[in-house]
């Protein structure tokens, strides 16, 4: 930790953040190199410096520098004297951290499990309702674009590891099907009711998300065995028998949107069966040992030119189990249900997660060019981010704790100050 004169003027969240990162695997890691060329600036320092450029968004190096250059106060906070590195340092410095990824995800699995922590706190404290769920139990998965910053039109591709892959449109986009795009995706899973990541994963933009459902919750579960998931929340495009067969061995409630593929017309999209008199039954309860209670909607409906043992109405009750294809049509938790459709609504989370790591965490705004740095890049974004959450709850600011702004002046007041 840095430690700052009484008084001085300097940004306390950036502070915060740094303290709240636990990067000392990394930072002894880093140190190791210091035996093999000259002294040069201390790793900590040039890893404060990095973390910096992100909690300010600054997409470029050289803005980063002049930044360090025009304040003493953040000088100091990274640990640099006088002079600030040069942006082939800098460039030195962030490829040798893409070779240590693992490490950096290893900080960020540290700062997660302090939130869980700090949660636990401020809830014994009384600042959380009561009836608010653990971390960790409730879980959204989804996919975020991440356009590549080489060029696809060139004879040979800046970026050899970028694909093309699809893209939900821009909101006011007046294209109507998905988008193309060329770079890569972030596939990733968050608590769907405090909002920080738990597990994530880079692929080229071409990899489809319904597989990588099953490697993300394993990731998940290897990541916080401590604390495992009851539902999972996720979007059509996770639609598929094997990843219902997937969580429902691992007794995790699936909470997934259904494509209309069913061509016998026997149920709706809503997981209701069809009566004969074609109408939406209603669901009414699940009981233990039988299944999920149906039952004809209030005044029935007419059964016109039907055998007459059949009946002018629909019969009264019916039941529907969650065995074989039904466990993705009917579900086990009965996708008719209230409680169903309250926890699919938890699934945007993750979509605010993306949108404030994009917005606020340079998710899309960097200059990679293979998915090495770019994974790097990433694991650099979900880090602030997190750090971020957890300085603000071990400052009792639970109803902030999304908030990723952080508390600085201008240079320009902090040198006139100085002065």
């Amino acid at each position: 930790m840095v430690t700052l004169p009484r008084g001085s003027p300097y940004p306390q969240d950036i502070e915060r953040v740094f303290d709240a990162i636990d990067d000392g695997p990394l930072l002894a890691r880093l140190n190791d190199y210091r035996w093999t060329g000259r002294k040069g600036y201390t790793p900590a320092a040039m890893w404060r410096a990095v973390l910096l450029k992100y909690l300010l968004r600054l997409r470029h190096t050289r803005d980063l520098i002049a930044q360090l250059r025009a304040s003493p106060q953040l000088r100091l906070l990274c640990g640099f004297r006088d002079a600030v590195p040069s942006e082939s340092t800098f460039s030195r410095f962030l490829a040798r951290l893409a070779q240590h990824h693992d490490l950096v995800e290893q900080a960020l699995i540290s700062v997660i499990n302090h939130i869980c922590e700090a949660l636990a706190q401020l809830k014994d404290d009384g600042l959380i309702p009561p009836n608010a769920p653990q971390p960790g139990r409730m879980v959204a998965i989804d996919s975020t674009d991440i356009q590549a910053y080489g060029s696809p039109r060139r004879e040979t591709p800046a970026d050899p590891d970028a694909r093309w892959g699809h893209r939900t449109p821009k909101s006011g986009s007046s294209v109507a099907a998905d988008e193309l795009f060329y770079g890569y995706k972030l596939h990733a899973t968050c608590d769907a009711y405090y909002g920080f990541p738990l597990s994530w994963e880079i692929l080229p933009a071409n990899a489809n998300d319904s597989p990588r459902l099953p490697p993300l919750m394993d990731q998940l579960a290897a990541n916080f065995p401590d604390r495992p998931a009851r539902y999972l929340m996720a979007d059509r495009g996770y639609d598929a028998m094997s990843n219902y067969r997937y969580l429902d061995d691992r007794r995790i409630l699936a909470v997934i949107h259904i494509r209309n593929t069913d061509k016998t017309g026997l149920y709706s999209t809503k997981g209701r069966p069809f009566c004969i008199g074609k109408q939406e039954m209603e669901y009414v309860r699940t009981d233990r040992g039988k299944g999920h209670l149906f039952r004809c909607p209030e005044g029935g409906c007419e059964l016109l030119n039907l055998s007459p043992w059949l009946g002018r109405r629909c019969p009264q009750e019916h039941y529907e189990t969650w065995q074989g294809d039904l466990l993705r049509r009917v579900g086990r938790l009965p996708r008719a249900g209230r409680r169903w459709r309250k926890l699919y609504r938890r699934r945007g989370s993750v979509e605010r997660m993306f949108s404030s790591l994009k917005r606020s965490r340079l998710l899309i705004d960097h200059t990679c060019l293979n998915i090495r740095r770019v994974r790097a890049h990433a694991g650099l974004s979900l880090l602030t981010y997190a750090g971020s959450m957890l300085a603000r709850l071990r400052a009792g600011d639970y109803q902030g704790m999304r908030d990723m702004s952080v508390d600085w002046t201008t240079p320009a007041a902090w040198v006139a100050r100085a002065a």
